[in-house]
C-alpha cells in the first residue's frame, strides 16, 4: 500500500521496532492506532522480545568507537539482522502479526549529543525492501534540527495514554537510560506535560555486571547482585555530584555519558577488585534511583502532588531497584504500566509505532516544552 493510501486510513496496524541503549535485543510491538476527533486511540495487539546473540551484542557495543567505514557497513548489517528477526517472528506465528500497514523503526543509537547531534542506524530502505512494507525511521533528527534535544520522544504517547484520567502521573521508563514524563491531571494539550532523561537506567548496572562476569552476564537478574552488595558512600557521593544532575532543562543523555567508560573509570579510581564488584553494582543501582528521585524533587515536586508512579522498561524486573523506588516515593504508589494496558517491556517499541502513525498522518510528534525545539514538527523519514 502506498504512503498516500496509508495517509487516508483512519486506522493503521503499525509494527514498532526498538533496540535500546541496553542493546539486549529487538522489541517488536504490533499496535492498532486510530485517529479520532480527540487525537488517537491505541491498542497493543502483539509483542515479542528477541534476544541478540552475544556476538551481535558485542558488535553493537563496539560501534561508538568504530570508524566511518565500519559505521557505514553497520548501517546495513543491522537492518538485515532486524529484517531476519522480524521474518522469523512472522513465520513462527503469522496470524498474530498479519495485516501490518507500516513499520516504525527507532534504529540503534550510536551517539547522542544533547541539542547538537544524534545518530541512529539500521537502514530503513533495507527494511522496506526486504519486508515490502513502508518504514518510518530517523525520528530524532527533525527535532534536533529545530533546536531540540531529540529526546525524550515518548512523552507525546504518555500524554495520549495517561492524560484525562483525573490523576497526576509520573510515567517512568527505565531502559538503558531512564526518563519520565510528568502528566498533570489538568493537562489539556501536550504543551502541559514535561519530561526529561534522568540519567542512567540500566546502563551503568549492565556495564558493571558485564565487567564483573567477564562478559558472561549482561544484566543484574532480578537485582540479585545489588541485593548482596554493600553501598559505597564515597562512590555514590561522587556520582551524585555529576554535572548532569545539576543541568537545566531540557535534558537528554545517553550511554556515551553513563556507560562502560564511566564504570571503568570508577573501578580504576577506587581500586575496585573482583570481591567488591557487587558493592559497585549496589551503589550504581542506588545512584540510578537517586537520580530519578532528585530530578522529580527538583523540577516537579513543587508543581502538584503526584498520585501514582507508573513504571515500564527493563528496570521493572530489577526487584532491588523497584524496592528502592517504592521507598523513595512512599506513600505514592509505584505500579507497572501493565495496569494501564501497556506491557511494560513493550513501551518504547509501542511508542515508535505510534510516532510512525503520526508521521504518516502529518501530525506533530515532538513536544517542544520537553525537548526545547523552537516549534512542533512532524518527525521521521519515510522509506517506501
Amino acid at each position: 500500500m502506498s504512503v498516500w493510501e496509508l495517509h487516508g486510513k483512519k486506522r493503521l496496524k503499525v509494527l514498532g521496532i526498538m533496540s535500546g541503549t541496553s542493546m539486549n535485543g529487538l522489541d517488536l510491538c504490533l499496535a492498532a492506532i486510530e485517529r479520532n476527533r480527540d487525537g488517537i486511540a491505541t491498542e497493543i495487539l502483539n509483542f515479542e522480545e528477541i534476544e541478540f546473540s552475544d556476538d551481535f551484542r558485542a558488535y553493537l557495543k563496539s560501534l561508538p568507537q568504530a570508524s566511518a567505514s565500519l559505521i557505514c557497513e553497520a548501517n546495513f548489517k543491522i537492518a538485515r539482522e532486524y529484517a531476519r528477526m522480524i521474518r522469523a517472528a512472522l513465520a513462527k506465528d503469522a496470524g498474530a502479526w498479519e495485516g501490518i500497514d507500516l513499520i516504525g523503526s527507532h534504529g540503534q543509537t550510536v551517539w547522542h549529543r544533547h541539542r547538537d547531534s544524534t545518530l541512529q542506524i539500521g537502514e530503513a530502505a533495507v527494511l522496506a525492501e526486504e519486508l515490502n512494507v513502508p518504514v518510518v525511521s530517523d525520528f530524532r533528527v527533525r527535532d534536533v534540527a529545530a533546536g531540540g534535544s531529540g529526546a525524550p520522544l515518548v512523552p507525546i504517547v504518555d500524554f495520549y495514554h495517561f492524560g484525562g484520567r483525573q490523576k497526576t502521573f509520573l510515567v517512568l521508563n527505565i531502559g538503558g537510560i531512564a526518563n519520565f514524563t510528568y502528566v498533570p491531571k489538568t493537562a489539556r494539550t501536550v504543551s502541559d506535560i514535561r519530561a526529561l532523561d534522568t540519567g542512567p537506567g540500566n546502563a551503568l548496572i549492565d556495564a558493571a555486571v558485564w565487567v564483573a562476569s567477564e562478559g558472561r552476564e549482561s544484566y543484574d537478574q532480578d537485582g540479585q547482585r545489588a541485593s548482596t552488595g554493600q553501598l559505597r558512600d564515597d562512590i555514590l557521593a561522587q556520582l551524585l555530584a555529576h554535572p548532569y544532575l545539576q543541568a537545566d532543562l531540557p535534558k537528554s543523555t545517553g550511554t556515551e555519558v553513563f556507560g562502560i567508560e564511566m564504570v571503568r573509570a570508577i573501578i580504576r579510581q577506587f581500586g575496585i577488585g573482583p570481591s567488591e564488584y557487587n558493592d559497585l553494582i549496589a551503589t550504581l543501582t542506588a545512584f540510578t534511583v537517586e537520580a530519578i528521585w532528585l530530578h522529580y524533587e527538583r523540577y516537579f515536586a513543587h508543581r502538584s502532588e503526584i498520585d501514582e508512579v507508573v513504571v515500564s522498561g527493563g528496570g521493572l524486573h530489577n526487584q532491588t531497584m523497584m524496592q528502592q523506588l517504592r521507598e523513595r516515593f512512599a506513600p505514592v504508589p509505584v505500579h507497572s504500566a501493565d495496569a494501564y494496558g501497556i506491557q511494560s517491556d513493550a513501551k518504547e517499541a509501542f511508542a515508535f509505532a505510534v510516532l510512525a502513525a503520526l508521521t504518516i498522518w502529518g501530525l506533530d510528534g515532538n513536544v517542544p516544552a520537553v525537548t526545547g525545539a523552537r516549534h512542533p514538527a512532524v518527525l521521521g523519514k519515510i522509506s517506501q
